[in-house]
């Protein structure tokens, strides 16, 4: 038996991955909190499980995971992970996250599954407009990104118990993104649209991101080309658009595929920034949440310009771009965009 096991397996990137290699396995294991909850998601979930190949698994990786009756494993995914950032007490990163890995390793170990792929992120090297890639000394500054590098040396180390007869993938990617993302790049997508975006500050800002189909079919050549002994047993790369678009390039692209022009403009960053802080600080004088949506603004002043330096110097055939999978996204769901 030639069997996949997706940890996260319901979420965007796992439902993706799975219909990706549906005639690649025997079977397929999905194993996650809950079946997946947008409706774009539950028709594609609804298709695997009818094909009879596809199971789901109702499993908590923050727990141990060696009861999971799933045998003849040849391959193991992890996409598992809480990430929204601000939004859980820094604790819940590394509960699920760090911990989480760690039970995947040995849930591995128990089974004899010798190949695991992991998505990490680029958070783990930090914010910063100085271009980074795979050779980048990691430095991250928020606790999302700090389990994030906990969680991939949970990972080094379970190769490097057997280092001749495993095989490991970690993939940092950017933002993910494409038909059912219902992430922040949908939510720019609705605000050009509405014309209601302004660029706060610099819109020349590095935002690293990858479209869903790019990442998950670097993910497999990747991976295939590790089996074959192409490439070494431990593989750590950049999923990100070559080069890396910007602010202006995403607003652009989606300008672009909803064929619509309007003149976009910015507010100084000094006074948002003074806004947020103002605001921020009256909020948590009255103690409400809500100086989290100002953490989350301020977000929006990172830059991430991450280049995926690996995947070029393998010559790996990069089919998007930033128009083109707009374009494609659009073409798939165009609820997305309406």
């Amino acid at each position: 038996m030639n069997n996949l096991v997706i940890f996260g397996g319901c979420g965007f990137i796992g439902i993706n991955y799975a219909n990706k290699n549906l005639h690649n396995f025997d079977k397929i294991f999905l194993v996650d909190l809950n079946k997946p909850k947008n409706l774009f998601l539950i028709n594609k979930f609804n298709k695997l499980i009818k094909s009879t190949k596809v199971f789901f698994i109702s499993g908590d990786i923050r727990n141990d995971l060696i009861n999971l009756d799933i045998n003849n494993i040849s391959l193991i995914v992890d996409f598992a992970a809480i990430h929204r950032e601000p939004g859980h007490r820094e604790e819940e990163y590394f509960n699920t996250n760090v911990v989480g890995s760690n039970n995947i390793c040995n849930f591995a170990k128990n089974r004899n599954c010798s190949n695991i792929i992991f998505t990490s992120s680029i958070s783990v090297y930090g914010s910063g407009d100085h271009k980074k890639n795979e050779d980048t000394k990691p430095i991250p500054d928020t606790p999302y990104g700090k389990s994030k590098l906990q969680s991939e040396n949970n990972y080094i180390k379970w190769l490097e118990n057997d280092k001749k007869n495993r095989i490991l993938t970690i993939c940092r990617p950017g933002v993910v993104f494409g038909p059912g993302e219902r992430g922040n790049v949908t939510r720019l997508v609705k605000i050009v649209k509405k014309k209601l975006f302004f660029f706060m500050g610099n819109k020349d800002l590095y935002k690293s991101g990858i479209y869903i189909d790019e990442l998950i079919n670097a993910l497999i050549w990747v991976n295939t080309k590790q089996k074959d002994k192409e490439f070494n047993n431990f593989v750590l790369f950049n999923g990100s658009f070559n080069p890396c678009p910007k602010l202006d390039d995403y607003v652009m692209a989606i300008q672009e595929t909803l064929n619509i022009k309007n003149k976009i403009f910015g507010i100084p960053k000094k006074i948002i920034l003074r806004f947020i802080n103002l605001t921020s600080f009256i909020t948590k004088n009255l103690r409400s949440d809500s100086s989290l949506n100002f953490i989350r603004l301020k977000k929006l002043f990172r830059s991430n310009n991450v280049e995926p330096n690996f995947l070029i110097k393998k010559k790996y055939n990069f089919k998007f771009n930033l128009i083109n999978s707009m374009k494609e996204w659009k073409q798939i769901n165009k609820n997305d965009w309406f």
